[in-house]
């Protein structure tokens, strides 16, 4: 009930104090007028509003940085999140940009259009441009947007508006075409030797016959493997719902068999295959892969490519739906995405439709 009570001589003023349903904070709003029957009628207007849930209250959006949003979102999503870590370190970028100080409210569409462009500008060693790439903005931009959409839908900030879905964004980058050609692994398989860390080749390899990722390759443990029934379980990338993670069963090729035999076991089966006897690095894996394939002349080679080649030399074998299976695809344009067939290939499939045929 609101309270009103006179100021004065002339004036009323009205207080209302009670839940506002839409962001479940307690909504304490006061104003003055020059009649009591127009203190009544604004409160009684109010009052119904934070009933209703439709209270237009922009105070939270005008009161609160951003940078306390992504730090909430640092804490309690970004952990829980299949690309956790990556999505992190995106994140504490945008914490020492200028725009982390403002209200989330002040947040306007211009800022990321004009931060896109100042970013593309930037020079990369990384890149073979020498600019930051598309991609990079682009998953920092996604990184944020994931941060406005949690406070607008669950943390109570219904006014707020997500700017980065207003702006043209990078395209980012195409679909990747670079297999491993079974004629060039042995090469590739020598200079991986060459690196300190005996485990790298041996991953690459198991990456290549069983199509896993290098996080489920990591994460990976004996009681997650099946030799007996030549099966790995593992809880990878649910491409349905980013950032989540999903059961499903990876088939053991003979190979695949015969590298994991070859491995050191240990009598706790949570403990990562490959950091038994030696700690094994992600990213040491991931720069140790680039350069080797960079060495027998495979272009644009990074670890996420066996993934393709495996993909693709499975994808003659399997009907479609298994293949989705194995993978762990909801959709067969993952498929396409993923399938590259080798010019040998499709020769191949044309003599033998011509030899049916004849």
């Amino acid at each position: 009930m609101a309270t009103i009570r006179k100021r004065g001589e002339f004036q009323f003023q009205a207080i209302v104090e009670m839940k506002n349903r839409a962001t479940g904070l307690i909504h304490k709003e006061s104003a003055t007028f020059n009649t009591k029957t127009e203190a009544q009628d604004w409160s009684k207007a109010l009052e119904a509003d934070l009933r209703r849930a439709i209270h237009n209250d922009t105070r939270l959006i005008d009161t609160t940085p951003l940078r306390d949003l992504i730090e909430r979102y640092i804490k309690e999503r970004s952990p829980k999140k299949l690309g956790g870590k990556q999505e992190i370190m995106r994140l504490k970028k945008w914490l020492k940009n200028d725009l982390a100080a403002l209200p989330v409210s002040r947040c306007l569409p211009v800022h990321f259009a004009d931060h896109v462009s100042s970013r593309s500008a930037q020079p990369s060693s990384r890149s073979a441009s020498g600019r930051i790439s598309d991609q990079t903005i682009k998953l920092e931009l996604i990184a944020l947007s994931n941060v406005f959409e949690a406070a607008r839908k669950d943390w109570g900030y219904t006014n707020l508006t997500n700017p980065i879905k207003q702006i043209s964004q990078p395209k980012g980058s195409g679909t990747r075409e670079v297999r491993i050609p079974p004629n060039l692994w042995p090469k590739l398989a020598e200079e991986l030797c060459k690196c300190r860390n005996k485990k790298f080749v041996v991953i690459a390899e198991l990456a290549i016959e069983t199509g896993m990722r290098q996080d489920e390759l990591m994460r990976m443990t004996w009681g997650d493997i099946d030799l007996k029934n030549r099966r790995i379980s593992t809880y990878g990338k649910d491409t349905a719902n980013t950032g989540q993670r999903k059961l499903r069963v990876v088939p053991i090729s003979r190979r695949a068999d015969e590298l994991l035999r070859g491995l050191i076991r240990s009598t706790d089966m949570t403990l990562p295959v490959f950091q038994i006897g030696g700690a094994t690095s992600a990213d040491g894996l991931s720069r140790a892969f680039t350069a080797a394939c960079k060495a027998v002349g495979i272009d644009g080679g990074v670890f996420h490519c066996t993934r393709h080649e495996a993909a693709s030399r499975m994808a003659p074998h399997y009907p479609l739906i298994v293949l989705m299976k194995i993978f762990g695809w909801e959709t067969a344009a993952m498929a396409a995405r993923y399938y590259h067939a080798s010019d040998a290939e499709l020769l191949a499939g044309i003599d033998r439709m011509q030899a049916a045929v004849l």
